[in-house]
């Protein structure tokens, strides 16, 4: 929960830009905010329908901003600039929408951390750390995010056990005024539209207990989580889901390093439905200076718990290989195939990954 937006998916270094006034001794209030930029081309040049065959070009802009009133006390806000809608021909730097992701009170202590207001529960890495341009894509569909509510981690170990986090939240999905889009509409969420935690209420709850380095574990990571999110209007029943991850980053020599991925998800009764899902994504990505190479591979599979129904097994592979430049640009170039809904799909796509960092002393 400190940190309030994704990283971005590829390697590569940030151009830091601070005033000179940074330098000096902290003085409060004061704003800090990390801008990463994306630019990416999507074309879907095979499939077995003929209509996902198309040029996609469009950006993502994710400001992250901290208005710190004193050290412990601030409000942070995530806003995010990008695709609302899905294309349904070619398009260039179309239907884009600006919404707020998170706008939360905070106040950090020592080792510990509580917020209140909209903001992103912790359950699973997969949707942020899976490697390459399309290593996320499945994992996206339990990240949890846009949540109304409260929430507070803390932090334990020392340097012989590792430091371990627990997170703990209760919430309810936003269909407020938050919710809302500029530019281009997304459709503002309602009660009535039912779904995952659409209660309006604290019913639901995610709890996570993660680690980024474990000297036990050979220095590996770790997520463990679960989550309950209540039924909405006209739903069957509540969404159960339980992660488990490991993930790490290992030097093989002087200038070549080696970060594997592995994380197993199950939700019962997905999207408040009858039907369970499970996904299991491994990747990896080999680091050797500016270079990266990633490979990664996502399995999704359904049991509509329907009688006469077949289970539904969708396949994700992506693989992608990229620079990073001195001044902080990343440039990356990926293939995808996915098999879902037992459609197949093949798409090539390059991404320019860009990020600033500002402070106002």
């Amino acid at each position: 929960m400190r940190d309030l937006l994704k990283k971005v998916a590829l390697s590569g270094t940030a151009l830091i830009l601070l005033p000179a006034a940074a330098l000096a001794e902290t003085s409060y209030p004061r704003i800090e905010a990390v801008i990463p930029f994306e630019i990416e081309h999507d074309y879907a040049f095979d499939s077995d329908v003929q209509a996902n065959e198309l040029h996609n070009t469009f950006t993502v802009i994710e400001p992250e901003i901290s208005i710190q009133f004193s050290e412990n006390w601030s409000i942070e806000a995530g806003l995010v600039f990008e695709n609302v809608n899905d294309p349904v021909d070619d398009r260039f730097f179309e239907d884009q929408g600006l919404f707020i992701e998170q706008l939360f009170l905070q106040y950090a202590g020592e080792n510990f951390t509580v917020i209140a207001g909209k903001f992103n529960p912790v359950f699973g890495i997969a949707w942020d750390r899976a490697p390459g341009i399309y290593g996320v894509d499945f994992a996206e569909d339990y990240e949890i995010t846009e949540r109304i509510g409260f929430g507070a981690d803390y932090t334990f170990g020392d340097e012989a056990s590792g430091e371990h986090t627990v997170s703990a939240s209760t919430f309810f999905a936003d269909t407020s005024f938050l919710a809302q889009t500029f530019i281009n509409s997304r459709g503002q969420p309602r009660i009535g539209d039912g779904g995952p935690s659409n209660t309006e209420d604290f019913s639901s709850f995610a709890l996570s207990l993660d680690s980024e380095s474990v000297p036990a574990l050979g220095g590996l990571g770790y997520t463990l989580g679960v989550s309950h999110q209540a039924e909405g209007r006209g739903n069957t029943d509540d969404q159960f889901g339980l992660v488990a991850g490991v993930f790490g980053s290992f030097d093989i020599s002087d200038d070549l390093a080696f970060e594997p991925l592995v994380e197993y998800v199950i939700l019962e009764n997905a999207g408040a439905t009858v039907a369970d899902t499970d996904y299991l994504t491994v990747g990896g990505a080999l680091l050797h200076g500016p270079w990266n190479v990633s490979l990664s591979y996502t399995s999704r599979n359904t049991d509509p718990n329907t009688a006469g129904a077949a289970d539904i097994e969708d396949h994700l592979f992506q693989a992608t290989t990229g620079y990073a430049f001195e001044n902080g640009l990343t440039a990356d170039f990926g293939y995808r195939f996915a098999e879902e809904g037992r459609v197949d799909t093949h798409i090539l796509g390059l991404l320019f990954t860009y990020e600033l960092e500002v402070s106002t002393n």
